[in-house]
């Protein structure tokens, strides 16, 4: 994908949809469609001979499944699935669909998918380039509310794991939702300032007021201006006093 732009094909066996999903996907700059099919033929020439980053497929393509278009091809793009049928919605997600709408489609789900797009993006972009870490006032962007915004990477008050994605809360309260993982958070965030405290939890140590001892070797800690404490596991525990303790 070059200069942020994610080029798509429509895959419906439906005229009328196809038309209706493209004057929505006409309010999404970063989106380009390339192409169109309504057919599994017609879909597998143009996908292999364009290669785009982004698939919106139809479940049922007259009696074949586009399940199966996707198990034929030799790379793996991603994948908005949109359909009339919600039993096909677990296979969907095993295949790592980014996304599984039923029709009718409104503007407002069809932003939250290409957003869950975007994310993904940024995380495969991490993946590149992994040993680099950020530092305390390198920027990022983060959505909130629909909206993208510049964030610090010091701003950020903790992380915890979220499914496939992560919820990442800022010291003002705002909480966004990202795809990506605790793994590729961890690579990324400078050490001296963001530890990890359980599998599920990173923390920013400047916002830390207090750590006890808790049962079975764990521990409890306290954020700033946040009431309820955070576990940190064994492993973790044991790694923090190793690593601090005078």
């Amino acid at each position: 994908m070059k200069d942020n732009i994610i080029k798509a094909v429509i895959v419906d066996d439906v005229d009328s949809m196809r038309i209706v999903l493209k004057k929505l996907l006409s309010n999404f700059e970063q989106i380009q469609i390339i192409g169109e099919a309504s057919d599994y033929d017609e879909a597998k020439t143009i996908i292999q001979e364009e290669r785009p980053d982004l698939l919106f497929l139809d479940v049922d393509l007259n009696g074949i499944t586009s399940l199966d278009l996707l198990n034929s091809l030799n790379y793996s793009p991603m994948v908005i699935f949109i359909t009339s049928h919600p039993d096909y919605a677990i296979k969907a997600f095993e295949l790592n669909a980014i996304d599984y709408l039923l029709k009718p489609i409104s503007l407002e789900r069809l932003t939250k998918s290409i957003e869950k797009v975007s994310n993904k993006e940024e995380t495969e972009i991490w993946a590149e380039d992994s040993n680099e870490k950020f530092g305390p006032d390198h920027i990022i962007l983060l959505t909130f509310d629909n909206k993208l915004c510049f964030v610090k990477i010091k701003e950020i008050n903790y992380i915890e794991a979220y499914g496939n994605y992560t919820k990442v809360y800022l010291m003002d309260g705002k909480l966004s939702i990202t795809y990506n993982s605790i793994k590729n958070w961890d690579t990324k965030l400078p050490e001296d300032i963001f530890i990890q405290i359980h599998r599920s939890t990173i923390i920013n140590l400047l916002n830390v007021t207090k750590i006890e001892k808790w049962a079975n070797d764990t521990g409890r800690l306290y954020l700033k201006d946040i009431e309820k404490p955070f576990e940190i596991s064994r492993s973790y525990f044991f790694q923090i006093k190793k690593k601090y303790k005078m």
